[in-house]
Parts: C-alpha cells; structure tokens; sequence
C-alpha cells in the first residue's frame, strides 16, 4: 500500500430511482449545478452499473473541511432535487483513479520482432 497525493476524492452519493427522476426534472437553472462533466459544483460520475453524484476535491483536503464539504453536497441536493432528501450519512469519500485502458487484445498488440540487437550467451 502506498499513500497517492495525486489522486483528486469524490464525495457523493448513489443515484437511485427517485434521484435519478428528481435530477431528470431538474430545472433548466439547476442542470448547471450537475450536467457538466468539469464542473465545480457537482459531477455525475459512473462506478460500475451504478451512477453517483457529487463534488470532486483536490487531493490533501484537511480533515475540518470535510464536514463543510458533506454539508455543501447534500445542500446543492437540496437544491436541485427538493423532493428527495439525502441524510448526510449518505455521503460517502472515494478516491478517483485514472482511466483504465482497454486490456490490448492479440491483434492489436505488436508482432514480435525478428531482426534486431540481442543479446546471447555464448
């Protein structure tokens, strides 16, 4: 195990049916506050089958911000899906890994090479 400095936190919550209905009757002036992939407020971001929403922070955020954080979720849920209340307890904090690549299948990966420096054991 090896501690990741780079690695940005998301702090969300799953989207289950009745969010997912409350986002999809969002206002048009609310849909900032979520639609945008980069955005500043809130991101809608896939793990796995699922889909979760919330607000990604830079890496090394200090724990008294964490709160303010949580409470700063739920309140633009609030906002944009007022009919669905989410506890704060919902929240919970990944870590955001990078893009995993296709795995390379056999044609695409390189044929081997047969001329070039070797080096033998003679």
């Amino acid at each position: 195990m090896k501690l990741q400095k780079t690695s940005q936190l998301f702090f969300g919550c799953k989207i289950d049916s009745r969010l997912r209905d409350a986002l999809s009757r969002a206002k048009p002036g609310d849909r900032r506050y979520f639609e945008d992939p980069e955005s500043p407020f809130l991101r809608v971001l896939p793990f796995g089958d699922e889909r979760w929403i919330g607000k990604v922070i830079d890496p090394g955020v200090n724990v008294t911000e964490v709160e303010d954080i949580q409470r700063n979720v739920t309140s633009i849920l609030r906002r944009i899906a007022p009919d669905v209340r989410q506890a704060p307890s919902s929240i919970k904090i990944f870590s955001i890994g990078a893009e995993e690549a296709p795995p390379e299948t056999e044609a695409a990966q390189p044929a081997p090479a047969t001329r070039g420096p070797y080096i033998a054991n003679y």
